[in-house]
């Protein structure tokens, strides 16, 4: 009855991964593809880049699982059910772990909030989010790139030196729509107080805020860094 339990269950799992790998490159293909249509301007190229550095990044895994799911099947033909179970509740919570941790209901939001939380947990940082369904999104694809990734930059740059420092590291990021406003935020540590200056990444960001006739503030203590936008 092991056997057999183990036997289905690898099956299930098989094909699971199988379909939400295949799924998650055939949508990081139409992204690309969407990127590369629109690449004139540096942010859209930057944009594809980030599509894909995680294309290729779930190529690999898939290629991983694969080989583990082969693992799991030599064991259980050996009778080794107690490895069998402990390698497949592995992969079941890498799979968990590399499943999108961000769905907003839009396609260009997900994607970058998705590339920069992958981005930071490689250096170390962790991220929460508050978000909220992002479907009527009113600002264009170039737009929604300038403003998320500007400030999420800013914040894992500025992290990757608390992280030197021996310190934990966590980005809280709110992205929702509330009484017909768009709230954007960003709030994370810091090594030392920053003097917030107007480089091209907050010009861009600003740019964006002032055609919306929107509001953009940022702060900075000793401790924490946070930049809000409301549109």
């Amino acid at each position: 009855m092991a056997y057999l339990f183990l036997s289905v269950g690898l099956i299930f799992i098989n094909i699971f991964v199988i379909e939400l790998m295949q799924g998650i490159l055939e949508k990081e293909e139409l992204l690309r593809e969407g990127a590369l249509a629109g690449q004139k301007k540096e942010s859209q190229i930057a944009h594809y880049r980030d599509m894909q550095a995680a294309y290729e990044r779930q190529g690999r895994k898939m290629h991983d699982y694969k080989n583990q799911i082969r693992a799991m099947q030599v064991l259980l033909k050996k009778g080794d059910m107690q490895t069998a179970a402990a390698l497949a509740e592995r992969l079941t919570e890498s799979i968990s772990v590399e499943m999108a941790a961000v769905n907003t209901n839009h396609p260009v939001v997900d994607a970058v909030l998705n590339q920069k939380f992958h981005a930071a947990r490689e250096q170390g940082i962790s991220m929460t989010f508050r978000v909220g369904d992002m479907g009527g999104l009113r600002l264009n694809e170039e737009e929604t790139v300038i403003l998320l990734s500007n400030l999420l930059d800013n914040a894992i740059h500025e992290c990757v030196k608390v992280v030197r420092q021996g310190r934990k590291a966590v980005i809280h990021v709110k992205l929702v729509q509330e009484d017909g406003k768009l709230i954007f935020s960003v709030r994370n540590p810091v090594a030392e107080k920053v003097e917030v200056v107007e480089g091209t990444g907050l010009s861009n960001v600003k740019a964006v805020v002032d055609k919306y006739s929107g509001d953009f503030a940022v702060s900075c203590d000793m401790e924490k860094f946070q930049a809000v936008v409301m549109l």
